[in-house]
């Protein structure tokens, strides 16, 4: 496991009716919300306020508008493809909140829209000339995770997952490269790498990084957990586990999984990939 999982930290933060809300269902309303602003600023005539919160070095290392290493990622006018990445995120980033656990999904979240400005502005300071960033690309990193994490799922006209963001991954790099953005592919490479090492070597990157930072207080330790192996050696049955859990996604879906039948799949996958290698 990635991180060490709590309810409060896996389980929806509260339901709308039968809906339950994650921190993705919050960030996608918030990019809802934004993309009406930005649409009402727009047909008043006010696009000098956007402009203000869209990235450049120059703005950030000179004036000191640090906000908009962040903003710039919710400065986008109603596009359909800008709809699909959202409906992109509200899909496969609940399945990955889920495995990451919220914090932790939240973190990586960030990171996704920061990498950006950061890489930018290192090589602003390294070359001395100027960047700019137009696009957020940390919803298709989400996706990317996604794909990392279960390759094998079937999406349309069943598509792996894997195949399907490798496609897209190549014909943003192709798009990229025609119109010459060495900036924009450079932060397109970087955030699907850390996107796919997220999920791949989360315990070697030790995503949860930030809460080690913070002095632990005697009263709050959190006991460490220790696997035990199973004192009568029986065998796990991939198959007997899996199977049962595969009926219930393809008649309830993937998030109508419980944690613990979340943490049984994980088992049975890493046995299966095992027994391959063996």
């Amino acid at each position: 496991m990635i991180t060490h999982r709590t309810p409060e930290n896996h389980d929806p933060i509260t339901w709308v009716g039968r809906v339950p809300v994650y921190a993705t269902t919050i960030i996608v309303a918030l990019y809802v919300v934004s993309m009406i602003g930005v649409a009402v600023t727009l047909a008043s005539g006010a696009e000098g306020v956007l402009t203000k919160l869209t990235f450049d070095t120059e703005s950030v290392l000179r004036g000191g508008e640090i906000w908009r290493c962040l903003t710039y990622a919710f400065v986008n006018p109603p596009d359909p493809w800008f709809l699909i990445s959202l409906v992109m995120l509200y899909i496969f980033g609940r399945d990955v909140e889920q495995y990451l656990g919220r914090k932790v999904f939240v973190r990586l979240y960030l990171g996704f829209l920061l990498l950006g400005p950061s890489l930018l502005l290192a090589a602003s300071l390294v070359t001395s000339q100027p960047f700019s960033l137009t696009h957020s690309w940390a919803n298709f990193a989400v996706f990317l995770a996604f794909a990392a994490l279960y390759p094998g799922a079937q999406l349309l006209f069943q598509i792996t997952a894997k195949l399907f963001a490798l496609v897209l991954l190549g014909l943003s790099v192709l798009q990229l490269l025609a119109n010459q953005q060495w900036a924009e592919m450079l932060v397109l490479l970087t955030t699907a790498s850390l996107a796919y090492f997220a999920i791949r070597h989360g315990s070697t990157l030790n995503l949860d990084f930030v809460a080690r930072l913070r002095p632990a207080s005697p009263r709050n330790k959190i006991p460490r957990l220790r696997v035990v192996k199973n004192p009568e050696n029986e065998p796990l049955d991939p198959h007997g586990i899996i199977d049962p859990l595969l009926d219930k996604i393809s008649e309830h879906g993937l998030a109508s999984l419980t944690r613990r039948e979340r943490e049984q799949l994980e088992q049975a996958r890493a046995a299966l990939l095992a027994k391959e290698r063996s």
